[in-house]
């Protein structure tokens, strides 16, 4: 009996003893980077940042209303064609949306969208009664597209209209996603190109 105790503790032991020198049996296949572990530096990586410019005017006749199905109770949204701006270096969209309760506007407001991160960011707001008195917001905070609530129109505001898989469409993209309508023979001609 105790012999074949000592001979089941020699057959457990033994392996764990000698794993250092077992060869990974896949090991002639891999490549010559593949053999040691990869660790990325996260230090040599600039980190991201805001690149932003002069707060536009508004421009209501350029006002192109929204389908949207997640707005404001009894609400209409529109986007300003004409300041919607497009950085290459901080890959963010920026625009003016208006919410129309009626004929007439309820609220007018600078925001920004960055599509990589599903995230929006208030910048400024304006008069419905006088557009062009703009007032810039101080402690603005970035704020989730899906954390908005069931009335947040900015998920939806991003995926129909503003991004397409986490990056911002071109101009003429968003232009033609505002008309319904897209380059079928092309589906990534609307992506924004940052080589140009």
């Amino acid at each position: 009996m105790m012999r074949l105790f000592l001979f089941l503790l020699f057959v457990v032991v033994t392996p764990s003893l000698y794993a250092d020198d077992v060869t990974d049996p896949y090991d002639r296949f891999r490549g010559e980077n593949d053999r040691d572990k990869f660790d990325f530096d996260d230090s040599l990586v600039a980190p991201w940042k805001e690149k932003m410019g002069a707060i536009p005017a508004v421009s209501l006749q350029a006002l192109t209303k929204l389908t949207i199905d997640h707005g404001p109770i009894g609400a209409s949204l529109y986007l300003d064609q004409d300041s919607i701006q497009m950085n290459k270096k901080d890959r963010m969209v920026r625009y003016w949306i208006a919410i129309k309760s009626g004929d007439r506007i309820s609220s007018l407001n600078y925001e920004g969208l960055r599509c990589s991160t599903g995230e929006y960011r208030s910048y400024a707001y304006a008069s419905p009664r006088n557009s062009t008195q703009i007032m810039p917001l101080k402690n603005s905070r970035w704020r989730s597209t899906k954390q908005g609530g069931t009335r947040d129109y900015h998920q939806e505001l991003a995926k129909n209209y503003l991004c397409s898989n986490g990056v911002p469409r071109t101009l003429e993209g968003i232009r033609a996603s505002l008309g319904g309508n897209y380059k079928l023979h092309s589906p990534y001609s609307q992506i924004l190109d940052y080589d140009e």
